[in-house]
């Protein structure tokens, strides 16, 4: 977790070094890459953010690269688009037909790993569910 509030904070992300060409491809061929973030575990997408630009070492690397044991990505800069938690219940009933059971069955879009791709339909309703979320929780902080 305190990966992603430092990413927040600083908007700087590094994945796993075996993604580094899957982003980087992403970044070049599509118009736009949504990184959705769920800390393992947690029962939850913690945020999403946009890639502003590709994986590249003239990117300081984010602090908290320093302390992990296995090897990352050149960094990349993020522009986040919501920061707030949601529970892994409001989104399970989206299905990602890019990752798919045993059975050919998508699995729910809370199902993945890192570096995941996630079909533009699931991923539009995650980035929907998470906006709508940020913004009553903005409405609660300004309420007296």
């Amino acid at each position: 977790m305190q990966n992603i509030i430092e990413a927040q904070r600083d908007g700087v992300w590094a994945t796993q070094e075996k993604n580094t060409n899957l982003f980087t491809d992403a970044y070049k061929n599509c118009r736009s890459v949504v990184l959705l973030f769920s800390v393992n575990k947690s029962m939850a997408f913690q945020g999403a953010a946009v890639m502003t630009g590709p994986p590249s070492p003239t990117v300081p690397l984010p602090l908290f690269c320093r302390k992990l044991k296995w090897p990352t990505s050149p960094p990349f800069k993020i522009r986040w688009l919501c920061t707030t938690p949601v529970h892994f219940k409001f989104v399970g009933h989206l299905r990602d037909t890019m990752n798919l059971r045993d059975d050919g069955e998508p699995h729910a879009v809370l199902v993945g790993k890192d570096g995941q791709e996630v079909n533009p339909s699931a991923g539009h309703g995650v980035v929907k569910i998470l906006k709508e979320r940020d913004e009553e929780a903005k409405e609660e902080d300004d309420r007296p």
